[in-house]
């Protein structure tokens, strides 16, 4: 189902537009300002923005520059809403990247016909790129700095085509030195990313105004077919699919899709990470009153009293040296995602004995 981001200051207008899309079974996401419409396209990466140009302070145009500089949202079909289409007003959206213009007023044959010829143009290929990127970062999490991402992706594309080179002979010293440096790239890219990750939730905290938007626009997300996606994934890489255990209720929670599957990755990962090949991995998750309780527990190396103090006092920490302390990022990670969104996070470990990280979230 297309997700279509729906940005309108006028009531009535976004009103009759979300009516009708939300008729035909898109999944429509509305926002009444600029500000809270770039806010919301980072937040939930939408197919499709149908944007109006004429709002106060943050207009159309301003919108789409901002969302354009985002390598996440440079793709995406982007609508303008007009009560004119003047010859100038036209160059200047199909110079920053507009795909289509409705003019105002506007009939449901032609609002649907934009967007169903927008929605058609995605092709396979931005689907499985946008998704791909996903999995390595929050949809809203800005990309790793060209003088850095640049030679770190060219070595680990190197490293890959020689491996998949099936008329390239190489010794078996050598293919076991080009496994370890793709798998030590992908780690340092994968903790790179995380580092941006952070900031980013970290500002997000340090925000009154951005904090207030995410909260009041939350996004909704299924979480067993989530969580069990990604178990599976990690449980397979890591060749431990016999030690899942996987106890999981049907619910929809208060938090966007990305962002909960951010969570569920860095906690799932952790969990086989830090247990050995042999022990299994628990997944659990009930809902009671409004709330959603996800519990994964292993048999591992554990957090220490001193670990968990420190990750319970996050808040207290100035963010950017927090980055070195003991605690593993991905777990800071997951605890402050679920923060920001009005939930929590627990730790109980016996090390090299149990440890149970237990998860509540508000449901949808």
């Amino acid at each position: 189902m297309s997700k279509i981001l729906v940005i309108e200051d006028q009531d009535d207008i976004r009103s009759i537009i979300c009516e009708i899309l939300t008729a035909e079974s898109f999944n429509v996401i509305e926002a009444e300002d600029g500000h809270i419409g770039v806010l919301l396209a980072q937040e939930e990466m939408p197919n499709l923005v149908i944007c109006d140009i004429m709002m106060p302070e943050f207009d159309g145009y301003s919108v789409m520059t901002q969302l354009r500089q985002n390598p996440y949202l440079q793709s995406v079909p982007f609508i303008f809403l007009t009560a004119k289409a003047s010859k100038t007003d036209l160059r200047l959206g199909m110079e920053l990247g507009a795909n289509d213009y409705l003019t105002k007023p506007f009939t449901r044959d032609e609002l649907l016909g934009a967007v169903n010829a927008q929605i058609e143009k995605i092709s396979t290929h931005e689907h499985v790129h946008q998704a791909a990127w996903r999995d390595h970062c929050c949809e809203l999490i800005q990309s790793l700095p060209t003088d850095i991402h640049d030679p770190l992706q060219r070595m680990l594309d190197l490293a890959q085509s020689y491996q998949d080179d099936d008329n390239y002979t190489i010794p078996a010293h050598t293919a076991q030195i080009l496994h370890e440096i793709k798998s030590t790239g992908d780690l340092l890219y994968q903790r790179l990313q995380n580092t941006f990750v952070y900031q980013e939730l970290a500002d997000t905290e340090r925000d009154p105004q951005r904090l207030r938007i995410l909260r009041n626009y939350p996004g909704v997300s299924p979480t067993k077919p989530v969580i069990t996606e990604i178990a599976r994934s990690l449980a397979q890489r890591c060749k431990r699919i016999a030690d899942l255990k996987l106890e999981l209720e049907e619910a929809k929670v208060q938090l966007a899709q990305p962002k909960l599957e951010k969570l569920i990755e860095e906690i799932v990962k952790n969990a086989f990470s830090y247990s050995s090949s042999g022990t299994p991995v628990s997944l659990k998750s009930i809902s009671y009153s409004q709330t959603f309780l996800f519990k994964i527990t292993n048999q591992g190396k554990g957090l220490s009293p001193d670990q968990i103090a420190q990750l319970g006092a996050h808040m207290q920490f100035d963010h950017s040296s927090y980055l070195h302390k003991c605690v593993g990022l991905g777990l800071i990670i997951s605890k402050l995602i679920a923060e920001l969104h009005g939930g929590e996070l627990q730790v109980e470990s016996e090390p090299n004995q149990l440890t149970t990280i237990s998860i509540f979230l508000p449901l949808a």
